[in-house]
């Protein structure tokens, strides 16, 4: 069983925490200048994907090692998503590109070069 390292697992919890403040910040300072659209969007553009990198990041471990790795990945491209709002979308369109990443690191990667890799990331 593979699983994500503990250090790993607070630090994008961290980061999900500290990206999800700076964009309520933006969302209330955009809703006081009259920009309505920040306060509308925030449910589907920052809680929803906040929701699923926790619920990623509360999963059980997973059985192969390519498996621990996509959900790295989907975890790194969802604070992407959440971070950059203006190109949200193409980076949501993108979400396969996360699981050629994973299979090309995992298929033409040296070994010498992709077990200290992943070694920082898998417990």
């Amino acid at each position: 069983m593979f699983e994500i390292r503990r250090v790993t697992k607070v630090i994008l919890t961290i980061a999900a925490i500290v990206i999800l403040l700076w964009r309520a910040i933006v969302m209330v300072s955009l809703a006081y200048a009259g920009d309505e659209t920040a306060l509308l969007a925030f449910p589907f553009t920052v809680i929803f994907p906040v929701i699923l990198i926790l619920i990623l990041l509360n999963m059980k471990p997973a059985k192969t090692h390519e498996g621990i790795l996509m959900r790295f990945g989907t975890l790194i491209h969802l604070l992407l998503i959440v971070s950059v709002p203006n190109i949200a979308l193409y980076l949501t369109l993108g979400f396969p590109f996360v699981f050629l990443s994973v299979e090309l690191f995992e298929t033409r990667l040296p070994k010498r070069v992709a077990k200290p890799l992943s070694k920082l990331v898998i417990a």
